[in-house]
């Protein structure tokens, strides 16, 4: 099920999870039940940029950065080891005793190259001689890597030529008794000032299913608005109403990966639509523009 992204997530959530029952269909949409065996760790999309910013975005604030693909790569796989290592300054809220932090040193890896710049060939060429050596200088030598797609356009700027995902499984420690996503935030670094419509990242802990699923604004449908912003509305609608048949609601979701066929017309729309409907949880989330052949 799904398209070479979403599958490529299920087999790394394969490792630390079971499947539930077969695939449920939902107002045209299928649904892919799975059970933990450990907590677990998931990202959002990591970008070479400062974590809270402004949005709508505001480029002046990445000037200072270094674009050259390398420093992208070796930027995003710090900020993942921080992330990783941000669980530690949580315990309050954990309902867990953490056993242990080796899971740290394994972490699965998914890599979105942008066809910006020199193109995806030669970008993703240096993603790949970079990454490891990345993960080696930050102890995470142990990734697990789920692949490398080519993307368009990065919602946080146009210079990013990457955006790594990351997710682990906190092996050796118990779900815990609770059913409960716990947001990770990076504490040093955290400024209230930034309106953010994701976080760093959340811990899953207890005795839950995740559901798996992906959806357009035409799934399901004849028709669909070819308004981009409608589309949004639409589909926000759409995610709801599957999220109700599943007995949960949008307080419940963890993570997202949106791709956007025009992000110069519709970024605004996929960043802001949510907080102005009233669904202010803010996710784990990737928004990307989709490469040339509109593959994904």
């Amino acid at each position: 099920m799904g398209g070479a992204w979403q599958q490529a997530l299920q087999k790394g959530l394969s490792k630390w999870c079971s499947v539930v029952g077969p695939v449920q269909r939902m107002r045209g949409v299928d649904v892919l039940r799975l059970r933990p065996s450990c907590p677990l760790l998931l990202l959002s999309g990591c970008t070479p940029g400062q974590f809270y910013h402004s949005h709508p975005h505001v480029p002046a604030e990445f000037d200072h950065l270094n674009f050259e693909m390398e420093s992208q790569v070796f930027a995003n796989i710090e900020t993942i080891r921080k992330i990783g290592d941000a669980v530690q300054d949580h315990c309050d809220e954990i309902p867990f005793n953490i056993a242990s932090m080796d899971w740290r040193k394994k972490p699965q890896v998914l890599q979105w190259v942008s066809n910006n710049g020199n193109g995806f060939a030669a970008n993703a060429k240096v993603c790949g001689e970079a990454t490891a050596q990345a993960l080696a200088v930050h102890g995470m030598e142990d990734a697990d890597m789920l692949g490398t797609f080519e993307v368009g356009d990065n919602v946080s700027d146009r210079r990013f030529l990457l955006e790594t995902f990351a997710m682990f499984g906190l092996e050796g420690n118990s779900l815990g008794p609770e059913r409960k996503s716990i947001r990770i935030d990076l504490k040093d670094e955290f400024d209230a000032q930034f309106f953010m419509p994701y976080v760093p990242g959340y811990l899953i802990a207890g005795e839950a299913d995740l559901a798996v699923f992906s959806l357009t604004a035409a799934s399901g449908e004849e028709s669909v608005p070819r308004d981009g912003s409608q589309q949004v509305e639409l589909l926000l609608e759409k995610l709801l109403e599957v999220l109700a048949d599943l007995g949960a609601s949008f307080e419940d979701v963890t993570l997202t990966w949106n791709r956007v066929a025009d992000l110069s017309a519709d970024e605004e729309a996929v960043l802001m639509t949510r907080s102005k409907k009233g669904l202010h949880r803010p996710l784990a989330e990737s928004v990307l523009g989709r490469d040339g052949q509109n593959n994904v």
